[in-house]
């Protein structure tokens, strides 16, 4: 939960993605934008997926979802780096 919030702080991530697709013509920035909030979006539910009590361990199934989200993910950046 929190961990993933403070390394993919949203602020940062979005500048972060701002400068470098400053760099693009405005149709490439049209998908580079959608992916953008993908990622975004991907961040919030990996955050949510992880979330985990103290002292519960995780279970086979929620363990699977976040394995999912973190795929998710990944995808989603493979996407936007397709464009750089």
């Amino acid at each position: 939960g929190p961990s993933i919030r403070k390394e993919l702080d949203f602020v940062q991530v979005r500048a972060d993605f701002n400068g470098v697709t400053e760099a693009f013509d405005e149709d490439t920035q049209r998908g580079t934008d959608r992916l953008v909030r993908i990622i975004l979006q991907d961040i919030t539910e990996l955050e949510t997926a992880n979330r985990q009590k103290p002292g519960v361990p995780r279970s086979q199934k929620r363990l699977s979802i976040v394995q999912g989200k973190l795929s998710k993910l990944e995808k989603a950046f493979d996407d936007f780096l397709a464009f750089v």
